[in-house]
């Protein structure tokens, strides 16, 4: 099939490589002139590298187009970012690209929206779109089949997930699912397009609550002396049981902007939705309250902060707690310096070193696998202050607390583990 993918970012760019290496023809089109110039001349290197790899496969063998224009296909993909404006939904980039594509599609051809919406979006986007063009709704398909990806693997995920199909036809429907099953090896669920629309939403909002749930328990747990990680382990040993860690919040682009879209569509129905958004909001907040708890006033106090992006092992900073935290410290007045090797410049310090340099506390805001090889032996001498702030139980406390610091570890509290049993054993006696 020949197949127009409209936006290039980290969606519609890979979902153009995988079509382009199945055996359609694929021209890609972004708004963005310096995207199109960069994949035109090849320039790849910001792509996961699985992804970069296959884009500039396809890209050499013709299969895979640049086009300054959106072209003429039997499909259309729409990949382009749905976000939020404070806590209302902005799909002015979907109606764009809409408009666009109508003014170009021709009867017998299909819209895919795969960009995450509110229900009921696709069909009305694509209404209005096609009206305003003089072009009849009756006479192209229209589809909506959200991506369900994880950034730091791609490639496989859109390979191997399984995918739902929402057609405004059963004849929709099944036409997208013969199209995605020729370069997706997950099951095609077809459904209508309000239902696709609601799944990947909730989905995501299952998710932020699952977490919020868990950072109350870590609240819970601080209060009254006991280890949350231990706890939610346990409890976790239950067939029907599956609780999420607690940390200090919810980032990227997905988790924490679709709960918005059914908030805002039904406020009356949704106040488990809205609370859970609340809880994981106010989460960097509580951890800002911890650290200036442990240090008293800024001064010319120093934090440094491991970790950028919003969760481990991705480069991806959008709606990251870390970044908010640290604003956060510094409207109170303390420095902070940042190091993270995965989301590099400008996000981050040359070395961990000169981000530790002379710090009164040492922040784990993402537990980054690279992370793990910190020697506690190692930093303190580098700083002013031996106080370990862990936010996601990511480091041995007891190693810690032997180096002398100071250690607190979001839902375990102050003390190392073998302190609080020691403690908890002694009060028994």
């Amino acid at each position: 099939m020949n197949i127009s993918i409209i936006g290039l970012g980290y969606v519609g760019l890979p979902t153009a490589a995988l079509a382009a290496a199945a055996g359609h023809s694929v021209s890609g089109y972004d708004r963005s002139p310096a995207v199109r110039e960069a994949l035109s001349s090849l320039e790849t290197s910001k792509l996961e590298a699985p992804v970069s790899e296959l884009v500039r496969q396809t890209l050499l063998a013709g299969s895979l187009r640049i086009s300054d224009r959106i072209e003429p296909a039997d499909v259309y993909v729409v990949c382009v970012p749905t976000p939020c404006i404070g806590d209302r939904p902005d799909m002015r980039h979907v109606e764009s690209a809409m408009n666009e594509v109508a003014a170009v599609i021709s009867s017998g051809e299909m819209i895919v929206l795969e960009s995450t919406v509110p229900p009921g979006t696709t069909d009305r986007a694509v209404r209005k779109a096609l009206m305003a063009a003089g072009k009849s709704l009756l006479e192209v398909g229209i589809v909506h089949a959200p991506e369900r990806i994880l950034p730091g693997d791609i490639l496989r995920e859109l390979r191997e997930n399984d995918r739902i199909i929402g057609g405004r036809t059963p004849s929709d429907a099944r036409k997208a699912g013969e199209l995605y099953a020729s370069f997706v090896s997950g099951r095609i669920h077809v459904t209508d397009l309000r239902t696709a629309e609601f799944v990947k939403v909730i989905e995501n909002t299952y998710r932020d609550i699952n977490i919020a749930f868990a950072n109350e328990l870590a609240i819970f747990c601080e209060e009254i002396d006991i280890d949350v990680w231990q706890a939610i382990a346990l409890a976790n040993n239950h067939p029907r049981v599956q609780i999420l860690n607690p940390g200090p919040g919810v980032g990227g682009h997905c988790i924490p902007i679709d709960p918005r879209f059914l908030a805002d569509q039904n406020p009356f129905a949704t106040e488990l939705i809205q609370a859970s958004r609340r809880v994981n909001e106010r989460m960097p907040n509580l951890i800002a309250r911890r650290i200036v708890g442990l240090l008293g006033d800024a001064g010319d106090k120093k934090v440094a902060l491991l970790g950028a992006s919003y969760k481990a092992n991705v480069d991806d900073v959008r709606e990251s707690p870390a970044v908010r935290l640290r604003l956060l410290l510094e409207e109170r007045g303390y420095r902070t310096s940042t190091y993270d090797p995965v989301a590099g410049a400008p996000h981050s310090t040359a070395s961990l070193e000169d981000a530790v340099a002379q710090a009164d506390a040492v922040v784990l805001a993402v537990n980054h696998d690279a992370f793990r090889d910190i020697s506690p032996d190692a930093i303190a001498p580098l700083v002013r202050t031996k106080i370990l702030v862990d936010c996601h139980n990511f480091f041995s406390q007891w190693q810690w607390w032997s180096s002398g610091f100071h250690v607190y570890a979001l839902g375990r509290g102050f003390q190392p583990v073998a302190v609080q049993s020691a403690s908890r054993a002694s009060n028994s006696a």
